[in-house]
Parts: structure tokens; sequence; C-alpha cells
């Protein structure tokens, strides 16, 4: 999991031109800002954002103003968004490199909870407790 996947580093590092790459690759590439991303997982989940709210376990000012494109969520809070969405780990990393972070990564041991978590169908109260029963920093406010 992670990262570019070795047919696409390949290809990169192969390409005669970054021009050649971005062509063959078009239909690849992601195009929309986080906001962008987050609204059509709405519409995708059939949810609403007062369902993200309560899934979430986040304020709903902070979570409009997010989806409303007014404020970049840290690496924790866009992760219990995706809590609040729902999603897969693929999705969920998706939408941590849409933010401009890293993906959860297995050999992190932090990161390593928040995927069995993910790849288990738990909740965000159920990972906050797994993180914290295992001596991390939650994703909400428990221990901070």
């Amino acid at each position: 999991m992670g990262g570019i996947s070795d047919v696409s580093k390949q290809n990169l590092l192969g390409a005669e031109s970054i021009a050649w790459f971005l062509a063959m690759n078009q239909n690849n590439m992601l195009y929309m800002t986080l906001s962008e991303y987050l609204m059509s997982l709405l519409k995708q989940g059939n949810l609403r954002r007062s369902d993200v709210v309560r899934d979430s376990g986040l304020e709903k000012a902070y979570i409009y103003q997010i989806f409303n494109g007014e404020k970049k969520p840290s690496r924790d809070k866009l992760i219990a968004i995706t809590f609040g969405l729902h999603l897969p780990v693929e999705e969920t990393q998706r939408t941590l490199k849409l933010g401009g972070y890293s993906e959860l990564y297995a050999r992190v041991a932090r990161d390593a909870v928040i995927l069995f978590a993910v790849s288990h169908g738990k909740d965000i109260w159920e990972t906050d407790s797994l993180l914290h029963d295992n001596g991390f920093p939650t994703l909400l406010a428990l221990d901070k």
C-alpha cells in the first residue's frame, strides 16, 4: 500500500518527457481539490455532511468549513473525516494524498493501528480506543 505503483514509477522514470508521461497517464491523474473530492465521496456514499459530523466525532462547523474548502484539516482530522465517510483503505489513502499528507503506512506503528481499524470496519471511537490502549495519541481529543 502507498506511494506510486511500480508500473507508474517505471513509466515515470523511463519517460522520454514529462509531457509524454502526463499524456499517457491522464486518466489516472487527480485533478480535484480536497473539498471537491470530499463532496464527491458524499454523493457516492449517499451521505450528508451531518452523517460525517456524527460518525467522525468532529464539530459541525469544522466539517462544513473543510467541505467548503475554507479550512485545511490536519492529517488526524482528515483521517477522522474518512471514518465519518466510512471509507475503505484505498479511498482513505487517496483522501490523505489529496489532502497533501502521507498515506497510512503499515511500518509506522500508529498508522498500522489505524489501518487495522479501517480494514476491520471499526468506527472512530473503537479506533481511538485501540490507539489509546496501545499507547498512541488518539485521533480525537481523548489524550491530546
